[in-house]
């Protein structure tokens, strides 16, 4: 790799494609943006090359990958073989890894010859101890893979490093508990620099709502209502991914900004979501806080997490007995630093609260650029 590399890092969400194509610095995107809702993979990605006309082509193409299965821990140069894993486990994570695999061979098109990598969302969950990865399964279908991954873990993995330098502390030091709350949401408890337990599992599918998404759910009920509804297991899958979540609740397509603009002209429903969204986050703060033995600091990420003051309010309150005390005024206004971290904790407060704004798109290309460097595979200058 050569001090020109140019890394054009890809993050296509459940609802957004973003971007950010990093030069030799690899701090700065040369541009960088969103997509909002793109038709498909293609034309995300057509988006982007038209984004950034005047600037110099990418010599890497980075893609966050939601799962990577359990062979996957650390980023990889895409080949066959790595795209034939991710067809495989497209029904593990089926509003992602589809996705992934259509954006890497729209980019193929578009710059054909440049190395790609996949980055894993699932990478930083990859040491977890068993007592939080394991189900308790038949054997036969733990040794098909049926475990606990994880997913965020890019955005929980940033959210550690910049609660760290914000605390002039060390992560080893540390006891966070990580909350990325978008379209996709989880929860993260990272002690001593390492993720200890999140509340998502095999799939993208279990832990908080989600704006579509169930969350926690008895697994009896999917086959109860196949049997009683007389639904197939797309019908059913269909339901929990695209039909659940804020949208079951409060309808307006689980959308949080319309649902708290309903609950303010007195819509019931939309009232009764906020509510019950902010209190299974809050209930796992609290078990995160019990597993890790105490909590030196909350953070929020994600268009949610880092936009939605009265969803921050809803969480933090009645967590005075760990220590938590907001501050009404910058949880209003966060006063971000270079960094892009807010406090938005009350002074005599003892666990530190953070709102961390997403540079997903950095550390997708950060470790991208750590790959290709050791491999020695980028395609030079002509």
């Amino acid at each position: 790799m050569n001090e020109s590399t140019r890394v054009l890092a890809l993050n296509f969400g459940a609802a957004t494609l973003k971007y950010g194509l990093f030069g030799p610095d690899g701090s700065t995107p040369i541009v960088g943006g969103t997509v909002e809702a793109p038709s498909n993979a293609a034309a995300g990605i057509l988006a982007v090359r038209r984004a950034f006309e005047q600037h110099p082509e990418p010599n890497a193409i980075a893609h966050r990958v939601v799962h990577g299965g359990p062979r996957q821990s650390e980023p990889v140069l895409i080949d066959k073989k790595v795209e034939r894993e991710l067809e495989r486990l497209i029904p593990l994570a089926p509003l992602h890894n589809r996705v992934a695999l259509d954006a890497i061979s729209a980019a193929r098109g578009l710059w054909p010859g440049v190395p790609q990598v996949a980055v894993f969302d699932t990478a930083f969950h990859a040491g977890m101890p068993a007592r939080a990865a394991r189900y308790a399964v038949p054997t036969i279908w733990e040794q098909a893979g049926v475990r606990r991954y994880g997913f965020h873990g890019l955005s929980h993995q940033h959210a550690m490093e910049a609660t760290a330098l914000h605390l002039s502390r060390a992560p080893t030091e540390l006891r966070i508990i990580s909350c990325h709350l978008g379209s996709g949401a989880s929860i993260c408890a990272i002690d001593q620099g390492r993720s200890i337990d999140t509340s998502m599992g095999l799939t993208p599918l279990e832990g908080l709502v989600m704006a579509t998404r169930c969350g926690d759910l008895d697994p009896g009920a999917p086959g109860f209502a196949a049997r009683a509804l007389g639904l197939t297991e797309e019908e059913v899958e269909r339901g929990l991914y695209h039909d659940s979540g804020l949208k079951a609740w409060a309808g307006h397509g689980g959308d949080l900004r319309r649902i708290e603009a309903a609950a303010r002209a007195g819509d019931a429903d939309a009232s009764f979501a906020l509510d019950a969204y902010a209190y299974r986050i809050r209930k796992y703060i609290g078990a995160y806080a019990a597993a890790m033995g105490g909590c030196d600091a909350i953070t929020f990420a994600g268009g949610i997490g880092e936009n939605s003051p009265g969803v921050r309010g809803r969480v933090l309150t009645g967590l005075g007995f760990l220590g938590v005390a907001l501050d009404e005024g910058t949880n209003a206004v966060p006063a971000f630093d270079s960094e892009g971290t807010a406090p938005i904790n009350a002074k005599g407060g003892r666990v530190a609260l953070l709102v961390v704004r997403a540079r997903e798109e950095w550390l997708i290309s950060r470790q991208a650029r750590a790959l290709l460097a050791s491999v020695g595979r980028v395609r030079r200058e002509d």
